[in-house]
């Protein structure tokens, strides 16, 4: 295994453990910090609604500038009611079926920093007519079981209404492939890790363009770190850099985006549409680097891209996405050969843009 893919691993298993639901993204701020402040020419800034960039300045007068859009949050759970029997109620931040989350582990975390595991009661079979087990049992009517038998005990631990609830593992792990890893919040924490890649890339050259990347927070609640970020640093040109589905499993629509597919450059989501010059200059770049990709497109769902392209007066604006199997759940499947490629056509794309690439790009 190439030492790459070494540090790739590494990461990838490091920021799916990490927790931090929509407006709890701290812990994922803190480590983008820890990962790349010794690096020369790096300046860090934060928006109002937490968002962190990591600013790279060229050195050429009136550069355009490039920015990257990773969000941090991942979607989980918030304590909503305890019960006097000491069963906690939750409601979903983000995007879930219940299918995915009946009988498994979730994590607890208080505001003062305790962790404390439970398990999303449910019903024995046994228990169940036909009617009922063929339905999917709404989120509201789930509860987390701590094992304890009253409200105060409950509380007496510090649990409170409001504290953040994240999907438990004991940790992300390889597969026997070993490029790919499984672990929760590969949605969108596997793009974190491309971003930070980059960024140590794009440390040691001299570029003609500003580069910035943004974390940003609260993207699974309606893109709203997106909204602010791209409102405080606004960039010339713009890549969302997220997961999206992969299409090589039993009952999924053919594609040919799959795990080791590399890139996958989105033509339209339910809030943007590539834009055209845009989509045109990174396939030219990604057959100049050799960097095999393959097309996107949801009617269903979005990205950062999507609040974007909307700041202001207009940024232009696509979606460059990471393969992922079972998003949204305990355990989703990425390979680190496509956070690579990714890499790759970012850096090389950065590496070519410049003033007139803008102008060339631009509508006159």
């Amino acid at each position: 295994m190439s030492k790459i893919n070494e540090e790739l691993i590494k990461n990838s298993i490091k920021y799916s453990n990490l927790d931090g639901i929509s407006s709890r993204e701290e812990e994922i701020v803190n480590a983008i910090k820890e990962d790349l402040q010794n690096i020369d020419g790096l300046k860090f800034e934060r928006d109002n609604l937490g968002s962190l960039a990591v600013i790279k300045k060229s050195k050429v007068e009136n550069a355009p500038t490039i920015a990257i859009y990773t969000h941090m949050d991942e979607v989980g759970f918030m304590i909503n009611h305890i019960t006097p029997e000491g069963f906690i109620k939750f409601s979903p931040i983000g995007g879930w079926w219940g299918h995915v989350v009946l009988a498994q582990k979730l994590k607890i975390t208080t505001s003062e920093g305790k962790e404390f595991i439970g398990v999303v009661g449910s019903t024995p079979p046994h228990l169940m007519n036909r009617e009922a087990m063929q339905k999917v049992l709404s989120i509201d009517s789930m509860f987390i079981d701590l094992g304890l038998d009253k409200k105060e005990e409950v509380e007496a631990l510090g649990i409170q209404v409001g504290d953040m609830i994240t999907p438990y593992q004991e940790t992300a792990f390889k597969s026997v492939n070993e490029n790919r890893v499984i672990g929760k919040a590969h949605d969108n924490r596997i793009s974190v890790v491309a971003g930070i890649n980059i960024m140590k890339q794009l440390a040691e050259l001299e570029l003609d363009t500003n580069f910035i990347f943004v974390g940003t927070t609260q993207e699974e609640v309606g893109l709203r770190g997106a909204r602010t970020s791209a409102f405080k640093w606004t960039p010339d040109v713009a890549f969302a850099i997220d997961v999206t589905f992969c299409y090589a499993t039993p009952g999924m629509k053919q594609s040919s985006t799959k795990l080791g597919s590399g890139p996958a450059l989105s033509l339209f989501d339910s809030y943007t549409i590539a834009n055209k010059k845009l989509m045109n200059l990174v396939e030219k770049v990604a057959k100049e680097a050799e960097v095999k990709y393959t097309y996107d497109s949801m009617t269903g769902g979005g990205t950062d891209a999507g609040a974007v392209q909307l700041a202001k007066d207009g940024v232009k604006a696509m979606t460059i996405s990471i393969p992922s199997r079972y998003m949204h759940s305990h355990n989703s499947m990425i390979d680190v050969h496509d956070v690579k490629e990714v890499s790759k056509l970012v850096v090389e794309f950065a590496k070519k843009f410049n003033k007139e690439t803008l102008k060339g790009i631009s509508f006159h």
